[in-house]
């Protein structure tokens, strides 16, 4: 084995294995210690109470550069920092002043593409940005995200699209980006074994209710579905708002079959997916997400959009089914003719499980990140 690595794993978000983020650096790093290194995490917990919140995008950077320096002094300095792309500005200017090592940026989505994907819905009026927020983010984050991707040793991308992003738009060359994919846990697999693929009477949306999950379009095409289907309801996992938010935009005689539920990963939201029939998810932007890879785990049919990281996993018609963002009424024909056709949903459930179990699993989703550590300090 090469020699052993210290690495930190800074991200602001919590360090419990509940977001997208949180679990996907936690699981391969799993893999990273496994393969003999060793991993210290920093994240939101760190931040002292008072220095949380929008505070926190100067504050978190502050604290990994101070943190990494400290361990330096200590003559224990980091070999490798992967950093979350909207904290990566200040350590990867100076890192000269920590100690040298290796800074590795994670982007779950780059921060400038969302940004412009934000302008855009406003621009189609399906978006309120305000003033404020558009004075905020670009003056104390985006300079941040761009300052720190330009100037790392290594990024991490969480899709293609990101991928010829950075280096087409930011001139990054090529052996300095790697597309790094997102994984699941074998219970949901194990979820995918027993399913029954003749009935077709609950979606499943999983995600925080945000607009640019594609909540503006999922509202209306459900809507339609459930006039047309009596039987069919939708099921809500992890909204992360009030269960009133998101029934308040379905119209009031179909809200009683919007159900919300709240389950901890991996067993509760295996189960959900067990329980359910159909996964929804017809997001403007994102990485890769979880719960589609852990979908795809358990044998789900599948309709989600044809952006971001969905494309690059989902192949329409043999693993899933891909429509256009913005576009409810095709979300309704997708899901159509997967309510009408239990062989469809066989067929695409289970191509979506076993490309998923050879492909997504967290030992394979480490191997290229572990390389790239194990390149950059040899």
């Amino acid at each position: 084995m090469k020699r052993p690595l210290r690495i930190l794993v800074a991200h602001n978000v919590s360090g419990k294995r509940t977001g997208g983020m949180s679990r996907l650096m936690g699981f391969v790093h799993d893999h990273v210690i496994q393969a003999g290194h060793s991993v210290e995490y920093l994240c939101a917990e760190n931040l002292p109470p008072y220095l949380r919140g929008r505070v926190a995008r100067f504050a978190f950077p502050a604290l990994v550069l101070q943190h990494s320096r400290a361990a330096a002094r200590s003559g224990k300095p980091f070999d490798i920092i992967n950093v979350h792309e909207p904290s990566s500005g200040l350590i990867s200017l100076l890192k000269s002043v920590a100690g040298g090592p290796r800074v590795v940026v994670t982007s779950y989505g780059v921060e400038k593409r969302g940004w412009d994907r934000l302008l855009e819905e406003a621009r189609l009026g399906r978006e309120n940005v305000r003033l404020k927020s558009r004075v905020l983010y670009p003056a104390t984050v985006l300079w941040q995200a761009r300052l720190g991707v330009v100037h790392a040793d290594h990024v991490f991308c969480s899709n293609m699209e990101d991928y010829e992003y950075l280096t087409s738009k930011y001139r990054i060359p090529a052996r300095k980006v790697t597309r790094i994919h997102s994984g699941a846990e074998r219970i949901y697999a194990d979820v995918g074994v027993s399913r029954d693929y003749s009935r077709a009477d609950a979606l499943l949306f999983a995600g925080t209710w945000l607009k640019r999950k594609g909540i503006c379009d999922l509202a209306p095409a459900f809507t339609r579905l459930a006039e047309r289907h009596p039987q069919l309801k939708l099921v809500v996992l992890n909204g992360g708002v009030p269960e009133s938010t998101v029934k308040a935009c379905f119209p009031e005689a179909l809200q009683p079959r919007v159900l919300c539920r709240q389950s901890e990963p991996e067993k509760g939201v295996a189960n959900a997916m067990g329980e359910t029939d159909i996964y929804l998810l017809p997001s403007l932007f994102e990485g890769t997400p979880l719960t589609l890879i852990e979908a795809m785990f358990g044998g789900m049919p599948i309709v989600t959009t044809s952006t971001c990281g969905m494309k690059d996993v989902i192949e329409d018609g043999r693993n899933g089914l891909l429509t256009p963002i913005r576009s409810p009424e095709r979300v309704v024909a997708a899901v159509e003719s997967l309510l009408a056709d239990p062989a469809l949903r066989s067929r695409l459930g289970r191509a979506a499980r076993a490309e998923a179990v050879e492909k997504y699993n967290w030992a394979r989703v480490a191997e290229p990140i572990q390389q790239v550590y194990e390149g950059l300090c040899a």
